[in-house]
């Protein structure tokens, strides 16, 4: 089984460099140039997935349909593939949350995985909800065809969990794994039908950061 991992494209909050978890805020313009690049590229790299799935998230929604389009499929949405909730802290930039919040700010930097924003979630918590629904899917896969490439567009930190707890073993390095862009792809393969080994296979197209 093969995962392609998609990072929504880029919106007017990303560029600001803005705190964006639960927020539905649209592509920007060159969001929308991400998603119609890869609706012309993955067809000829992957060819026809299985299935797409995505983040129920407008940003991911916009980005996943030109792949749909192309490919004759329809977008899947799951919740489960949201961004971290950043719950009071949704769309702050870093020096607005740490003029305003500061202590507790520091508190989450430092770990996490255990601490949240006030009214949002840990990275504990998006692992458990990110973990339920793959696990789902492996499992789907084992009863069907484990040889099946599926495509998942959803968000950074979905991406980053998935590469430094199921890549790696190490949720601890989340901040450590190379990630991916707004608008790229990557794919991880399965090495054995439980899904517990994985490894990371990139495609040639990469987009510079945002």
């Amino acid at each position: 089984m093969k995962l392609v991992w998609i990072r929504h494209g880029e919106t007017d909050s990303n560029r600001e460099h803005r705190y964006l978890g639960h927020s539905d805020v649209p592509l920007n313009e060159r969001g929308y140039m991400h998603a119609s690049d890869l609706a012309k590229e993955l067809p000829v790299l992957i060819g026809r997935p299985a299935a797409i799935y995505a983040s129920d998230l407008l940003r991911c929604i916009q980005t996943a349909e030109p792949l749909a389009a192309a490919w004759g499929l329809s977008v899947i949405p799951f919740p489960a593939l949201r961004e971290l909730s950043f719950g009071e802290w949704e769309l702050m930039t870093y020096d607005e949350l740490m003029q305003t919040d500061p202590v507790r700010a520091t508190r989450w930097y430092d770990d996490p995985i255990r601490n949240r924003p006030p009214q949002g979630e840990s990275l504990e918590e998006l692992g458990m909800r990110v973990d339920s629904w793959l696990r789902s899917l492996v499992e789907r896969a084992s009863k069907e065809d484990a040889s099946d490439t599926v495509v998942i567009v959803t968000h950074g930190g979905v991406i980053r969990w998935f590469l430094a707890a199921w890549l790696e073993n190490k949720p601890d390095r989340y901040w450590q794994v190379d990630g991916a862009t707004h608008g790229e792809a990557l794919v991880a393969e399965c090495l054995d039908v439980e899904g517990r080994s994985w490894v990371r296979q990139p495609l040639k197209s990469k987009r510079g950061t945002t």
